[in-house]
């Protein structure tokens, strides 16, 4: 006869520690659930979520309102019918939030057994429910109108007219596409509950297509009658004068108005395309402003003539008027050179104060200081707008003596020479000093390859064509006017826009570079005007002695009878 051990007294007490809770849980629950969801509770049961919106514990009327604000409304859908396409939001399109049916669908708890646990379940975890959604099929089938008006742009309300042979003629009857509502609708539902990435264009549905008379020969008369042997158009202000002939005529036609009111009616935009095209060179060329600054440093606007070209944007109904007049010929009236860039645009460009400036003396009386001059005589007055770079290359040109260069001093292979040009580079890095300290930026540019005691060390810029170039790029959301001006002795270039950035000189190294080269680094600190914000970047230049090359050997060139085939290149910069 065996015998049992009684368990431990440890173990009895977890298990009565156990019992406890299984009866208890249950019971706290109850009681939580009776509290919290049958005494104090609202219409819609807490944790509910529906298409993103938390309308957990609201009374039906709130979570009502909630509802009918959810963005749900605003997704973007794409139809694609009839060989035409069309994007509107789901709201444009009918779709809504049926919010009776969903709200009856969220406060339904379910069987009583049941409705404790779920209560429960909800104060760890969201309830996520669809939304209920409805197309209002009137508002949906407004687009697909085969009359005026219609969204995608299908007019089979009115007649069908057809060029044949040069001439009109009415299509008795068409074929219209149907569209399967009931489809459409279910489509559209599925679309907007679809993420946008998921998203796909919609096809609509079609249920095939009906036959719709299209009577229009009276109308196909009329459009025969009015441009029968074309017009005659001339522009007002000049003697010249063209023939639109009947076929060109007749390819402007457009049949609008209503079924019930159908009318002839021109393409605009086709008929001025053909004018301007007989026009092209008529007329008065507008003319640009400019900016001119004072002897007292203050910013003026001069010119910007308006300028006239062919034709104005009604030159279309006008043709249309004389014909439906009996008339067969007509005078259109030019409009403003669109070309143009007026007073209007100048101001707002906000060329209006100093922002950069810098100067730089020479000896007077040198041949280099007509280059200098001419220049600076070129380059006074342009302009460089927002995000765009100026090239001094590019905006002069080669320097030529028929453009009023002459030869002077310039650097060749690391050693003082002469050439046409000589010394704008002298221009260039005071352009350049303007630049740094207006805060802009730079494009291509590169140092004298000799250190030049009248240039600030490390700071400067030199000249050739075409290369090395000197560009300048314009950070800013205003124009910025170069604006040099020379004495005898001194060259300065002014900037002048409004202040947006300010650039100082914060720090400056060099280092070896190779056997003889000097490498120089120099920090610039922006400041920005409106917020205070700094940032730094850095310019540099390599400095070399005449005629040593970096490796330490000598630079200049010796005279070697070369092969027939072979040339060489000499880079020259103007000192």
């Amino acid at each position: 006869m065996s015998s049992r051990k009684p368990r431990p007294r440890k173990t009895r007490r977890v298990l009565s520690v156990a019992i406890g809770i299984l009866v208890v849980l249950p019971m706290a629950v109850v009681i939580g659930w009776l509290i919290d969801d049958v005494a104090l509770g609202h219409d819609v049961p807490r944790g509910a979520v529906v298409a993103g919106i938390d309308i957990g514990a609201t009374d039906r009327s709130d979570a009502t309102a909630l509802l009918e604000a959810s963005p749900i409304g605003d997704r973007r859908i794409e139809l694609r019918w009839a060989g035409r396409s069309l994007v509107r939001t789901s709201s444009e399109l009918g779709v809504s939030i049926d919010t009776e049916a969903t709200l009856d669908d969220v406060t339904d708890r379910g069987p009583a057994a049941s409705r404790p646990l779920r209560w429960f379940r909800s104060l760890l975890d969201d309830h996520i429910t669809a939304p209920t959604l409805a197309v209002d099929d009137s508002l949906l089938g407004a687009l697909f109108t085969t009359g005026e008006g219609s969204a995608f742009g299908i007019r089979f309300g009115l007649p069908q007219i057809e060029l044949d042979n040069g001439a009109f003629v009415a299509v008795s009857e068409a074929l219209v596409p149907q569209v399967d509502v009931g489809a459409l609708d279910r489509a559209l539902i599925e679309a907007t509950l679809t993420s946008a990435d998921q998203r796909q264009p919609l096809e609509v549905p079609s249920l095939g297509r009906r036959t719709v008379d299209t009577a229009g020969t009276d109308l196909a008369e009329r459009a025969n009658v009015l441009t029968e042997g074309g017009i005659g158009v001339s522009l007002l202000g000049s003697t010249q004068a063209f023939h639109i002939p009947q076929t060109t005529l007749r390819s402007w036609v457009v049949f609008g108005g209503t079924r019930q009111s159908p009318e002839v009616t021109v393409d605009s935009t086709a008929a001025l395309g053909v004018l301007r095209s007989l026009f092209v060179g008529l007329g008065q060329a507008g003319e640009q402003s400019r900016f001119v600054v004072d002897f007292l440093g203050g910013v003026n606007i001069a010119g910007g003539a308006a300028g006239s070209v062919c034709c104005q944007s009604d030159s279309g109904e006008l043709i249309l008027a004389a014909l439906e007049s009996g008339q067969r010929s007509v005078q259109l009236r030019p409009e403003e050179d669109p070309r143009a860039k007026g007073v209007a645009w100048a101001e707002s460009l906000g060329v209006k104060e100093l922002v950069g400036q810098f100067t730089t003396n020479f000896r007077a009386g040198q041949t280099r200081v007509t280059n200098i001059d001419r220049i600076a005589e070129i380059t006074r007055g342009a302009l460089i707008e927002p995000d765009d770079t100026f090239s001094i290359n590019e905006f002069v040109g080669p320097r030529t003596r028929e453009n009023g260069f002459v030869s002077a001093g310039v650097i060749s292979n690391g050693v003082f020479d002469s050439s046409v040009g000589g010394g704008i580079s002298q221009y260039a890095t005071t352009l350049f000093n303007a630049a740094f300290f207006a805060g802009l930026d730079f494009g291509e540019y590169q140092s004298h390859s000799i250190y030049i005691s009248r240039y600030p060390y490390g700071r400067e810029a030199t000249m050739s064509f075409p290369h090395p170039d000197l560009q300048i790029i314009n950070n800013t959301p205003y124009g910025v006017l170069i604006w040099p001006t020379t004495t005898e002795d001194s060259i300065t270039v002014s900037l002048y826009s409004t202040r947006w950035v300010v650039g100082e000189q914060t720090g400056q190294t060099k280092r070896a570079e190779g056997v003889a080269c000097t490498r120089v680094t120099t920090e610039r600190t922006r400041t920005w005007v409106g917020d205070g914000r700094t940032e730094t970047d850095t310019v540099t230049a390599r400095y070399r002695p005449v005629g040593v090359a970096c490796n330490g050997s000598s630079s200049v060139p010796t005279t070697t009878t070369l092969p027939p085939t072979t040339t060489t290149t000499t880079t020259t910069a103007a000192p």
